[in-house]
C-alpha cells in the first residue's frame, strides 16, 4: 500500500479566509440596518421586500442572541453564588 501514496511536490497550506464574522447580537443588527437602508434603494418591489425580510430575519437572529447571552449571564451568575440555573 505504501506505493500508493506519493509525498506531494510542494508543503501543504491552509488557505488564506477572510476573518470569521462575529455572530452577536449587536452585528446581526447592524446587518438589519444595512437590509433596509439598500432596501430604500431597490427599484423592485420584489428586491424591496426581499431585503426587508432579510432585515426582518436579522432582527429575530439578534433577540435570540440577545436571549442566548441573558441566559448565559444568569448561568455564570448562579455558578458563582453556588446555584444551578
Amino acid at each position: 500500500m505504501t506505493g500508493l501514496i506519493h509525498p506531494l511536490p510542494f508543503e501543504a497550506k491552509a488557505s488564506a479566509k477572510a476573518p470569521k464574522h462575529k455572530d452577536t447580537s449587536g452585528t446581526c443588527r447592524e446587518r438589519a440596518t444595512a437590509d433596509l437602508l439598500k432596501s430604500v434603494a431597490m427599484i423592485t418591489a420584489n428586491e424591496r421586500l426581499t431585503l426587508e425580510r432579510s432585515a426582518a430575519s436579522w432582527e429575530l437572529r439578534a433577540q435570540l442572541l440577545d436571549r442566548v447571552e441573558e441566559t448565559e449571564r444568569a448561568r455564570g451568575q448562579a455558578a458563582s453564588q453556588g446555584l444551578r440555573a
